[in-house]
């Protein structure tokens, strides 16, 4: 075997083991939905995402995010609260039944009359508490506080939201780090009785109590969410936009491959 072959096997090796170390110890999310051209998520026996359009209106389109082209799901409604478009999923299946997880989430608002506008909460839209844009243009959640990066409306950002279980909260809004909180406003535990499902709504707010028809239109390119609370790192260092998943089988293609090159070339020696 020549020396350039013995390398070649070394490095192969070493890059296959570093790949599925990395794997392993990066944060790995539970659900990830990309909308490329589907609600349903990355993960095997993971459920699609529930869709919110009264009006009909909401749909796949292509928009540019972060320089990329690629496909998005536009939601479309109106402020009225049983008019309010957005999208939903069913967390009990994916979440290990306490309050630490994280959700990271690439989105746009479009110009609206709203002075506030809904992200997302966890209350089966029973409550008002939820993540916001507050009038001043910064990631809010009510009735805490907010952080001090303005949100542009009709460009797309990357909010990520972590809860320690402990009623604390903590926003990034493009990985740069907002504010740290004192709540239970995005505690499931909160809502036991009226959301049972652990339901987690996207963009559509709540429909009795106060604060009612805080919402506007926008487009949605990426969900994450995470069955723990990630560090301020491990936010600061995820992509933009998740990768394209890379099968399993290809994984095992490659890592079986390599074997079998290197047994054949023992046999040659």
């Amino acid at each position: 075997m020549s020396f350039r072959t013995s390398v070649f096997s070394v490095l192969s090796a070493a890059s296959l083991g570093a790949t599925f170390a990395a794997s392993a110890a990066d944060p790995q999310p539970v659900a990830t939905w990309r909308f490329d051209r589907t609600l349903a998520a990355d993960q095997a026996g993971v459920p699609a995402l529930g869709v919110i359009d009264p009006l009909g209106l909401s749909g796949f389109v292509q928009d540019t995010v972060f320089g990329e082209t690629r496909w998005v799901w536009r939601f479309d409604g109106n402020s009225t609260p049983s008019q309010q478009a957005g999208l939903l999923v069913n967390s009990s299946g994916l979440l290990n039944g306490d309050d630490a997880y994280s959700i990271d989430i690439v989105f746009k608002f479009e110009p609206n009359t709203s002075s506030w506008e809904n992200i997302f909460g966890v209350s089966n839209r029973q409550s008002d508490n939820a993540l916001y844009i507050d009038p001043d243009s910064r990631l809010e959640v009510w009735p805490s506080g907010d952080g001090p990066t303005r949100f542009t409306v009709g460009e797309y950002h990357r909010v990520t939201l972590t809860n320690r279980g402990n009623n604390t909260v903590t926003a990034y809004m493009d990985g740069i780090f907002q504010f740290d909180l004192s709540t239970t406003s995005l505690n499931f535990s909160a809502y036991a009785s009226a959301n049972p499902q652990r339901l987690i709504h996207f963009f559509a707010d709540n429909l009795v109590g106060g604060g009612q028809g805080e919402f506007a239109d926008g487009a949605v390119a990426s969900i994450r969410l995470y069955d723990v609370e990630l560090s301020s790192d491990q936010v600061g260092g995820l992509p933009p936009l998740p990768a394209v998943p890379e099968p399993a089988s290809a994984l095992m293609m490659l890592a079986g491959g390599a074997v079998v090159a290197r047994a054949a070339r023992r046999r040659r020696v």
